[in-house]
Order: C-alpha cells, then structure tokens, then sequence
C-alpha cells in the first residue's frame, strides 16, 4: 500500500480503527527498549486550554487572546482564540475559554474544560462528522 494510489485511503481507513488514546498509555508505558534521562527544561503538556492559558501573554485584566479582531469589555481571565479574521465582541465573561475553529464556535467555562471531549462526541453524534 505504501506509496500507491491506495495508501491514503488505507491510512484513513486504519486511523478510524484505532482508539483515541494518548501515545504515552498506548505505547510508551509498553514498550520494552525506551530509555529515560534526568533534565530538567521547563515543560509543560499544552493539551488543554487552560495550560494554553498560562502560557500565551494576557492583556490588563487576564485575558489570554489570539485574534486580531477580539473586543472585550467588563470581562476577565479569558482565554479566546479566533481566526485573525473574524470580527469578535465580548462581554461580561468571568474565566471563560471561547474558541473558533472551522466554524464552529465553542463557549465553555475554563473550570468545566474536561467537558469538552464530551461536547465533541456529541456534536458528531447529534450533527454529524461534518462539522468535527
């Protein structure tokens, strides 16, 4: 299959076979010949908003934006990314996170993020895989 006409197709049709887990539990925690060294450089796992959150700059009142055309008034410790295109006004959130991405727009409480993975599955159950 591999460098074929069929390869892509192959490649989806195996990638949808397999479970959404992370690489470290799938593989890493198995593997017999992995090696680990001592250091120490910073790290942080950026899989969620929040740790986005903590580490993107923040306008005067917490607010963690990614959009050219974001206008906040009365809100705080937000975080909002936005196509740089898109036209955003906000108002009156208290540590929210808002985020758009292919056109679909996510308002969500930062403390009720865990939620998120839920609200996907059932936009795909509820909507369809075209909108995920």
């Amino acid at each position: 299959m591999y460098d074929s006409p069929q390869e892509e197709e192959f490649i989806k049709s195996a990638y949808e076979q397999c479970t959404n887990i992370s690489i470290d539990f799938a593989i890493m925690e198995k593997a017999k010949n992995v090696h680990v060294m001592s250091a120490e450089f910073g790290w942080s796992d950026l899989g969620t908003w929040g740790s986005l959150y903590e580490h993107i700059g923040h306008d005067e009142n917490a607010n963690a934006i990614v959009g050219k055309n974001v206008m906040v008034y009365d809100s705080s410790n937000c975080i909002v990314n936005v196509p740089k295109d898109k036209l955003v006004v906000l108002q009156g959130l208290d540590d929210y996170i808002v985020v758009e991405a292919d056109n679909i727009l996510l308002v969500c409480k930062k403390s009720e993020e865990q939620q998120i993975k839920q609200f996907v599955n059932d936009v795909k159950l509820k909507k369809g895989e075209k909108f995920v």
